[in-house]
């Protein structure tokens, strides 16, 4: 009897190990896959803005996405009054996620600008600006919906 009783101990330990290992790796995947992304360019099927959901090929949809991209900048650029006021220019890349349901995250902007004040001005406008993006179609890549990672340059020039 003691010998059943060491081996169901034993067994409940096992199960109780194996148990807090797959919990652990769930954990571990469902931490890193938000950080996951596959760049725009190697992505097999990339993001779609609505109205780019009928393009037959992935140049078609790019042409479309760049299309859409550099209207929704037009439509949405406004330039800082600050910088109108102090003649500030640049160029600023902006990078950013579409993540895996189609939304705009993590958006990071750098400004070429060398002063630490015109760069925040330039950088929170463009920031601003792809805040304000649509909720897209997630790209997919090897037959999965992934995390796209996808930049551009905004450039902020007085004429």
């Amino acid at each position: 009897m003691l010998k059943t009783t060491q081996t169901k101990l034993r067994t409940i330990v096992l199960l109780l190990f194996l148990f807090s290992i797959i919990t652990s790796f769930t954990n571990v995947k469902k931490n890193t896959s938000t950080e996951d992304f596959i760049a725009f360019e190697v992505t097999e099927e990339v993001p779609l803005f609505k109205g780019c959901d009928g393009s037959s090929s992935r140049k078609e949809a790019v042409e479309c996405f760049n299309k859409k991209m550099m209207n929704h900048i037009k439509r949405n650029f406004t330039y800082p009054e600050e910088a109108l006021e102090n003649n500030i220019q640049g160029r600023v890349e902006v990078s950013f996620i579409i993540n895996e349901v189609g939304i705009v995250k993590d958006i990071q902007a750098n400004a070429s600008n060398e002063k630490a004040n015109e760069k925040k001005i330039l950088e929170a406008e463009a920031i601003r600006i792809v805040s304000l993006l649509p909720k897209f179609t997630p790209g997919k890549h090897q037959g999965k919906v992934v995390n796209v990672k996808y930049g551009l340059p905004i450039t902020f020039k007085m004429m």
